[in-house]
């Protein structure tokens, strides 16, 4: 009797281990899912801080370029997906120094300026895309900002003048498809950040 009473609390002590070790199983679980979606969390506020640098580097160059920036078809047609604008080390205002009036150098700075935001944004953001534009409305409550442009209606030179930069996001979609966040169905980059260049003219 003594023999199978030991062997009944040897029995149990097994369990009392196993539920333990699953127990420790699902903790350590949970601290890595933890650690994971702090780093998420770091990396895309990484991304957000470099997004906001760039567009407001760019944006204090166009204003300094206003004789490029108030032409349409200056820089208020930018955009990354159109590829790097190829620039020649001999017309570039940073290499070589301009020799021509305002009229010749401030599109070479404006060449140089597209250049380097393309190189940039598609380096330190993963697929990322920038677009200058005009629009009226670059946030909409229900899908957030858009890469779509849309002049106000009293024209290009009373809408504002903004830089667009999208990237893909480091979060997924809420509702458990695994879609990165801030994507769009084919998993191209969706803007996540708007910085008014010009406010445009008051009619």
């Amino acid at each position: 009797m003594g023999q199978y009473r030991c062997r009944e609390a040897a029995g149990f002590t097994m369990l009392e281990a196993l539920v333990a070790i699953v127990v420790l199983a699902v903790g350590v679980l949970g601290v890595a899912n933890l650690l994971i979606k702090s780093f998420r969390f770091a990396q895309q506020s990484s991304y957000d801080v470099v997004a906001l640098q760039l567009a407001n580097e760019m944006a204090d160059r166009l204003r300094a370029n206003d004789a490029v920036t108030n032409t349409a078809g200056g820089y208020d047609t930018f955009d990354t997906n159109n590829g790097i604008p190829n620039l020649a080390d001999n017309a570039n205002p940073y290499r070589v120094a301009c020799g021509g009036n305002a009229a010749t150098c401030a599109p070479l700075t404006a060449a140089f300026d597209q250049a380097e935001l393309s190189r940039q944004v598609q380096s330190n953001l993963p697929k990322g895309r920038a677009v200058i534009c005009r629009d009226a409305s670059s946030f909409n409550n229900d899908t957030g900002f858009s890469w779509n442009c849309v002049p106000g209606a009293g024209g290009a030179a009373s809408t504002p003048l903004v830089i667009k930069i999208g990237w893909v996001s480091r979060f997924t979609e809420s509702n458990g498809s695994n879609q990165p966040d801030a994507t769009d169905a084919r998993g191209n980059a969706k803007p996540q950040i708007a910085v008014v260049v010009l406010p445009g003219a008051s009619n």
